[in-house]
């Protein structure tokens, strides 16, 4: 079978990753060792120019939604043939200011021009220290909350690569706006803010958005899940950009979110207030494995998640 283009699916992982690791299924993205150390390593493929911060957000997100502090960062950069040296310096400039403004360390690498690559890829490894929370495994009835708005990311990467052609159509003021969208794509103080109010279970949003978000918070769990999509929170930038593209905002690269089942609702809601970070109910998790969307009236069922939207935009 051929695999598609993106992310690789959870059906083909179980088969032919997991199935070929001994032990238990892993469900997280992120290695715990018994000293509480987490490691997680993730690509940035995309076609954009905005590579090395974006591989630095990926690996905080890991990090944040395994309830681990991050502490460093390790970059494997590949370019291809006849890449300039000033193409390697503003990448890693971006990966040192944007390690700074989060407070990694950048530690080690790999740089390489490879005839294997045809355009700059970026794989960020990256480690932390777990905050001491017992384990916590929701049950039926718990609530899902998601922190700040799905496609954050993806509003944020169409306003940089597309700038000329969103200005042709969209105010200027509007698209500065998005492109500070940047300044969100952090999910540490929401992740400390969340354990601080108690045992939560958290899941980033990235790639593929908040639909393959909710698919594998629900494999991560073992339960079904009953989602209401107009609680799902969305700027409004992001409905304008996504309708004038033709692309799904809820399938949409989304970095910058949470997911999170909290043991006390009410502790995590202060919490967020406190750090003022937007925070709301978006459904429950459900004592079937059912997963079940929302639309007023209408019901449908959570499809399992396709290629990231983003990707026939900006290419793989």
């Amino acid at each position: 079978m051929k695999l598609r283009m993106g992310k690789i699916g959870r059906n083909v992982l179980d088969r032919s990753v997991f199935k070929r690791i001994p032990g238990p299924r892993q469900t997280e993205d992120c290695a715990l060792s018994e000293d509480r150390f987490v490691v997680t390593a993730d690509p940035i493929t995309l076609r954009t120019s905005r590579i090395g911060e974006l591989a630095v957000y990926a690996a905080i997100g890991d990090l944040s939604a395994a309830g681990a502090r991050p502490l460093g960062f390790s970059p494997v950069i590949l370019l291809p043939p006849d890449s300039e040296e000033s193409l390697l310096r503003e990448i890693m400039d971006q990966i040192a200011e944007t390690c700074r403004k989060t407070g990694l360390a950048v530690k080690g690498g790999h740089t390489e021009v490879t005839s294997a690559a045809s355009r700059p890829i970026v794989t960020g490894t990256a480690w932390g220290r777990k905050r001491n929370r017992s384990a916590f495994h929701p049950g039926p009835g718990t609530p899902v909350f998601m922190t700040k708005w799905a496609g954050l990311e993806g509003t944020y990467l169409l306003a940089e690569e597309k700038e000329k052609e969103l200005l042709s159509r969209f105010p200027a003021s509007m698209v500065s706006r998005t492109k500070g969208f940047r300044d969100w794509l952090g999910t540490a103080e929401e992740s400390a803010a969340a354990l601080k109010s108690g045992n939560c279970l958290m899941h980033d949003l990235s790639e593929g958005g908040i639909f393959a978000a909710l698919w594998s918070f629900a494999d991560m769990t073992g339960s079904g899940l009953d989602i209401d999509l107009k609680e799902i929170p969305l700027r409004q930038e992001t409905i304008e950009y996504t309708d004038y593209f033709g692309i799904n905002p809820y399938q949409m690269e989304s970095a910058g979110s949470l997911l999170i089942a909290p043991e006390d609702p009410e502790a995590l809601m202060r919490e967020m207030a406190a750090a003022g970070i937007p925070c709301g109910p978006i459904g429950t998790l459900t004592g079937d494995r059912a997963r079940i969307l929302r639309n007023g009236e209408d019901v449908r069922y959570l499809d399992l998640p396709g290629p990231d939207s983003l990707i026939g935009i900006l290419g793989k």
